[in-house]
């Protein structure tokens, strides 16, 4: 009976958790440009065209992103679009709430387990993440059932649990972390023969995306080349030492602590520095307290895990510090730090084992609170036909849509944005240079073979990079369309000979 309550009460969690993610749904497009890239993706594998950027010139095989969230877009697109992709992402992380609090269960009982749940249910960032088109929703989802799998005794949950340790693999390139920390933890334990077979199964995986890169990728840089990069938004700065990394990795453990932590928990803006710095370091020693306390009965998947992607995340360049790199060790954070209030004495512990989750859990439901009507608005305009993106958005969209009716089909669009350019315009182009030098920028742009640019009003380096050349060789560029508020401009690159009177 008692584990009967428990799974209906995570499933009530679940429950409440899509509940939340229905009202604070919002149907337009993440900005970014990863959840198109990933549309696009999905487009090309469903069309037969294979695993191919085709918002690129030349429509490249993809090397980036493994293929599996591409691979559930390309199934889901034969039930609709966006919207169903959407809906999807929020079916996932409802999932994930319920995997938390089996999780839990099994690896520091039912109390923790379930207030752990419960806060996660409200979290202001899985609810956001539970609408975009892009990988956390999965990622996370997998990598919790892979960690809830591998505390099972039996073969199944091994099998299961390297299936899903795979998946997450085959979804991010940092599920690295979770195929090293099965079988490390399985070896400690004195599981050898599950320990070889996931290590085997993790080598595989990894040596069979290396080998595919390296193929389709023609050379290009991958994710390792751009974590060692000071900036990879601004490649002249160069790249780090072994120095360097150790500083950065200091550097963003500070700043995951005393900044990622409290906004991932509360909503973004909450609070002042200092407060949310107190909170950061309560929960950050709260975990850390919850994992010594595990680990002195052996250490588990988990722990390593935990141990294993918090240090992958804090020696990524300083800019991708970010709570959507956070989000997978969320759950994690929320299990170890209410283990260790569980330990507490009673007559001390008591009040802090449910004033702690509740005060965070109360964070979460007020940001919600004032989120809903703006969403909801939202939601309601864009049913009208009236889309509620961000002005500078807004105005690329609407460039793009020109673009999409003005120009010739084949024409390459240099622009900061090329895979949203490129789904509401359908027109290929690729980045320009991100170089401070004219002259390298107009050698890129040549190179790409563009026929025309985009100077956007949705990031700085258009203004950074790309303006100053316009400004440097005026006579290479034409006017063709302005439009928007703010005002976007497409630009026409004439040849040199054009010029020579």
């Amino acid at each position: 009976m008692m584990h009967r309550s428990f799974g209906l009460a995570a499933l009530g969690i679940a429950a409440l958790h899509f509940v939340l993610g229905l009202l604070v749904f919002e149907p337009i497009l993440f900005p970014g440009g990863d959840n198109e890239g990933y549309l696009i993706l999905g487009d090309a594998l469903r069309s037969g065209e294979g695993y191919r950027d085709l918002h690129l010139p030349g429509t490249p095989l993809h090397a980036k992103y493994p293929p599996l969230l591409p691979l559930i877009l390309a199934g889901l697109g034969w039930f609709g679009g966006v919207g169903v992709a959407k809906v999807a992402m929020l079916l996932m992380t409802s999932a994930t709430v319920w995997v938390t609090a089996r999780l839990g269960q099994r690896w520091v009982g039912d109390g923790p387990a379930l207030l752990a749940a419960g806060v996660l249910a409200v979290n202001p960032t899985l609810l956001e993440y539970g609408h975009y088109v892009l990988s956390e929703a999965p990622f996370t989802l997998l990598v919790v059932l892979a960690l809830w799998f591998s505390l099972r005794d039996d073969g199944k949950g091994a099998t299961l649990a390297m299936l899903a340790a795979v998946a997450a693999f085959a979804t991010r390139t940092a599920g690295m972390a979770i195929l090293v920390a099965l079988p490390l933890a399985w070896f400690l334990d004195g599981r050898r023969r599950y320990a070889i077979r996931a290590g085997a199964a993790g080598i595989g995986t990894l040596g069979a995306w290396s080998l595919y890169q390296r193929w389709a990728a023609a050379g290009q840089p991958g994710y390792l080349a751009e974590l060692l990069l000071v900036d990879p938004y601004t490649p002249s700065a160069g790249t780090v030492g072994i120095a360097g990394l150790l500083a950065r990795t200091a550097e963003n453990c500070w700043t995951f602590v005393s900044r990622v932590v409290p906004e991932t928990l509360l909503g973004p803006g909450v609070g002042g520095d200092g407060f949310r710095t107190v909170l950061g370091l309560a929960i950050a020693s709260a975990a850390l307290s919850g994992w010594a306390i595990r680990s002195r009965r052996g250490v588990q998947t988990p722990e390593l895990f935990a141990l294993l992607y918090a240090g992958l995340i804090a020696a990524w360049p300083s800019v991708w510090t970010d709570r959507r790199f956070l989000l997978p060790l969320v759950p994690v954070i929320l299990l170890l730090s209410l283990a260790a209030l569980w330990q507490l004495p009673p007559n001390r512990g008591r009040w802090a084992r449910w004033a702690a989750p509740a005060v965070i859990a109360l964070f979460g439901l007020v940001w919600t609170v004032e989120t809903v009507p703006d969403r909801l608005a939202c939601a309601a305009s864009y049913r009208a036909g009236r889309p509620c993106d961000a002005p500078g958005n807004a105005s690329l969209y609407d460039a793009a849509r020109w673009a999409r009716d003005n120009t010739p089909p084949d024409a390459i669009m240099a622009n900061r944005k090329p895979r949203l350019f490129y789904w509401y315009a359908r027109r290929r182009g690729d980045l320009y240079p991100f170089s401070s030098d004219p002259a390298t920028v107009m050698a890129g742009l040549e190179a790409m073979g563009a026929d025309y640019v985009l100077v956007d009003q949705v990031s700085a380096t258009t203004r950074r990079y790309l303006v100053p050349a316009i400004r440097a060789y005026e006579d290479r560029f034409e006017a063709v369309y302005a439009g928007g508020d703010p005002m976007s401009a497409v630009f026409r690159l004439l040849a040199p000979s054009a010029n020579a009177e």
